[in-house]
């Protein structure tokens, strides 16, 4: 019987991994060709090394050393593509042959695809189980690692499937609560999920021959300070064309920069050479990967020679006596001293003296606005002096030669800035997200509340931004209401109701996954499967001897005079009764007891009665009464059993005409 049994065993564990390796397979065939192309070539090289170690005679151990020093020194043949495929492997040792031995052989070509077995997204839990798991935790949010695991072994142990330990069960619970925080708050306290996440918005050029040889950065010497704060100005121009742009920003930290090279290579086109000052922002690591990213050569200014790029220095003075004399409340004052003299000096005086702030009446949308309408329609249509009395807009219109154009702009996402603090890292909360004093939303937002995502600033728009998330994954473009003009009632009005669909439409179907699951009958499952376990074992009987008191006695003769019993003892004078009578009642009373039970089916209760129906579809003696009787009662569990079950057929019906039945 035990080699039976064993061999059963066997058998469906080997049924068990041809399944799992089905599934696999499955899973590899969806992979993108990036990582198929990855899998294939490492089966490729563990077919090499036993080739290897098959004509050379060696030991496993040996065998796998001497292959890899051969591999490693480059003398290994292999088919095309199979190096470039494995380029990210610098050394190949015998642990990491060995790893994606083990690997293929329990999941096949989907075990040597990179980041499947034991890295993120991977779990021992079959896809059958994980589903039981998200539907058992929308049903009750705040169920502990253990139910789980019991629910798990009523449910999977008796199909044959295996429950993973309960370390993997743990991960894959705190993982589903942690990506869906906000949803299973929203299921178990609607209150509490207002409170914390519901929206609540209330935001020298003679060497210069071509079009983009040479382009010249600076920032402003002053600061212009704001309605909404202090800001400096950047500005950039095209050598050969004097074409600029500006960009006004909170700071010239390193990604401002980056967003106006943004702004100018999607106008432009990629350039040749960027010349810049030497300051700490044009030499950040920031701004050095996206010239480099995009192969643009930095050319250094000495220190102190601001006549090293002068085109930039003339179009920052030529700025400075435009329209900005006439913009309102231009005086502004100096930061060392605020003297009464300071008041007379110009404004083109005052802007051009580094340290000092004017102050200008309106917003930095506003200034930039008024900024970019100066330089399109009055800088860009004047005639230059240096261009042969050409205007700007002309002379890049006479360039007909091929100007290098990156096509998709999101190509130069990586020029985004990212929000000032903690390098863009946010959590979405009530508002959104929250970046240089301004709040950004997004509808694609809702069913993220409580993720971590990273916040990147559009400074040439900085009334929106870019949001991704922890993967690096692009989620949404947010913006700030309040930078447009909308009205923070209607934008959180609108978005709580795209927040509350979303939620309600999730809960929906966490709610189907209740039902599908049949999570109502855990309970019971539970119980049953545990009372299957100990089913068969026996209490060994104990030697016991009597025991009695005088105040037992005399409770015995009140239990006697209660339950109408004679006492023998004092009858024993004048009634006997013979051996022989005793045994003949005895056996009357077991055989009558038989005929009882033969005639009669006893259910202890409807969980009894809905085992005996499972028993007879296993069967197949299963009646149509059986059914729907059974389908009544799942009815019944998946509705909560709020009330006593009741069936439309009476339980007698269930047994047929062959036998009656005694139930509840």
């Amino acid at each position: 019987m035990a080699a039976i049994n064993y061999r059963d065993g066997l058998k469906q564990e080997e049924g068990i991994k041809q399944t799992r390796k089905e599934l696999d397979l499955a899973k590899f065939a969806q992979l993108p060709e990036s990582r198929k192309r990855i899998a294939e070539a490492r089966y490729e090289v563990l077919k090499a090394m036993n080739a290897f170690i098959e004509a050379g005679f060696f030991k496993k151990d040996e065998g796998a050393r001497r292959f890899c020093e051969v591999y490693n020194a480059g003398k290994i043949n292999l088919p095309e593509g199979i190096n470039e495929a494995l380029r990210n492997i610098r050394k190949l040792s015998r642990p990491t042959l060995y790893r994606w031995e083990a690997a293929y052989r329990q999941s096949g070509l989907y075990g040597l695809v990179t980041n499947c077995n034991g890295r993120k997204g991977f779990s021992q839990l079959t896809e059958n189980q994980r589903v039981f798991i998200k539907a058992l935790i929308s049903d009750h949010p705040d169920i502990l690692t253990p139910m789980v695991t019991a629910a798990l072994e009523a449910r999977f142990v008796p199909q044959g499937i295996p429950v993973p330990a309960s370390h993997v069960i743990r991960r894959f619970i705190n993982s589903f609560r942690r990506e869906n925080e906000s949803l299973l708050l929203f299921i178990k306290n609607p209150d509490a999920w207002r409170s914390r996440y519901q929206f609540a918005a209330g935001s020298s050029s003679a060497h210069v021959t071509r079009l983009n040889q040479l382009w010249e950065i600076d920032a402003t010497p002053a600061d212009v300070m704001l309605s909404d704060g202090r800001h400096t100005v950047i500005a950039n121009i095209d050598v050969y064309s004097r074409t600029a742009k500006v960009l006004v920003t909170p700071t010239s930290k390193a990604q401002a920069i980056g967003t106006l090279l943004r702004r100018c290579v999607l106008d432009w086109g990629v350039p040749e050479i960027l010349r810049t000052d030497n300051g700490k922002d044009f030499t950040s690591q920031h701004v050095e990967r996206v010239l480099d990213a995009l192969e643009i050569e930095q050319e250094l200014c000495p220190p102190f020679t601001p006549e090293a790029k002068p085109h930039v220095e003339r179009f920052i003075h030529t700025f400075s006596h435009g329209i900005l004399e006439l913009l309102p409340g231009f005086i502004g004052h100096s930061v060392a001293q605020r003297k009464s003299i300071e008041a007379r000096k110009s404004f083109a005086q005052r802007f051009m003296k580094r340290g000092s702030v004017v102050e200008i009446k309106m917003t930095a949308r506003e200034f930039q606005e008024i900024c970019d309408r100066w330089i399109a329609a009055v800088y860009t249509m004047t005639p230059h002096s240096g261009l042969d009395g050409k205007t700007p807009a002309e002379a890049r219109r006479s360039w007909t030669e091929p100007v290098r154009k990156i096509e998709d702009e999101r190509a130069l996402d990586v020029l985004l800035c990212p929000a000032a603090k903690d390098g863009g890292w946010r959590v979405i909360g009530k508002k959104g997200v929250e970046a240089g004093r301004r709040f950004y939303f997004n509808t694609a937002m809702a069913g993220y509340e409580g993720r971590r995502v990273q916040v990147l600033l559009d400074y040439a728009d900085l009334g929106r931004a870019f949001i991704f998330d922890e993967d690096g994954a692009f989620l949404c473009m947010a913006t700030c209401p309040d930078w447009y003009g909308i009205s923070a009632q209607d934008e959180a009005c609108f978005l709580r109701n795209a927040q509350k669909k979303l939620a309600s439409e999730k809960r929906s179907e966490l709610k189907q996954l209740i039902k599908e699951q049949r999570i109502g009958i855990v309970p019971e499952q539970i119980l049953a499967y545990r009372e299957s376990l100990i089913g068969n074992v026996k209490e060994t009987p104990r030697k016991t001897e009597g025991y009695t008191t005088p105040a037992i006695d005399e409770a015995l003769l009140a239990a006697d005079r209660r339950d109408g019993v004679v006492n023998q003892e004092a009858l024993s004078g004048t009634l006997s009764v013979s051996p022989q009578v005793v045994a003949y009642e005895e056996e009357q009373r077991v055989v009558n007891l038989q005929q009882k039970r033969h005639e009669k089916r006893i259910f202890a209760d409807n969980w009894e009665i809905y085992t005996w129906i499972l028993d007879c579809i296993k069967e197949g003696t299963v009646t149509d009464q059986q059914k729907q009787w059974k389908k009544e009662y799942e009815n019944w569990q998946d509705n909560g059993m709020r009330k006593p079950f009741s069936s439309s057929m009476g339980v007698s019906a269930l047994m047929g005409d062959a036998e009656t039945a005694e139930g509840l």
